[in-house]
């Protein structure tokens, strides 16, 4: 099977930046389909200080995006953003009732014991 997209991005989508910490997989007038970077945000932080986020760059690009789920600072992934109100609804509403599945990929590097790892929330 073909991948669904490239790593490292090596074009961009409609003119959008590649190597400012995200990368556009899928872009229509209802969604903007997003690769994040680990180390940065989804939205804004509390603090002055952790403004920059992945939603206010692509804002940058794509007026008025609104974010739908969110990705932890340090975790790398495929983000969907709504584009208008209604889009944003909808997209929402699935995701609360679990509608919209998700695969999570681990890489790994080194030893471990496997018994102590298997069941632990958050490994």
């Amino acid at each position: 099977a073909e991948p669904l997209y490239e790593y490292p991005p090596s074009t961009p989508i409609d003119g959008l930046p590649v190597g400012s910490g995200f990368r556009v997989i899928h872009l229509d007038p209802h969604v903007v389909v997003v690769e994040k970077a680990s180390g940065l945000l989804s939205v804004p932080g509390v603090s002055p200080t952790a403004q920059d986020c992945l939603v206010t760059r692509v804002g940058g690009h794509v007026p008025g995006v609104r974010v739908v789920h969110r990705l932890d600072r340090d975790t790398s992934g495929i983000m969907v953003l709504a584009r208008d109100a209604e889009s944003h609804r909808i997209l929402s509403v699935a995701f609360e009732r679990r509608e919209v599945g998700k695969d999570y990929l681990a890489l790994c590097q080194g030893l471990s014991d496997e018994a102590s790892a298997e069941g632990r929330e958050g490994v």
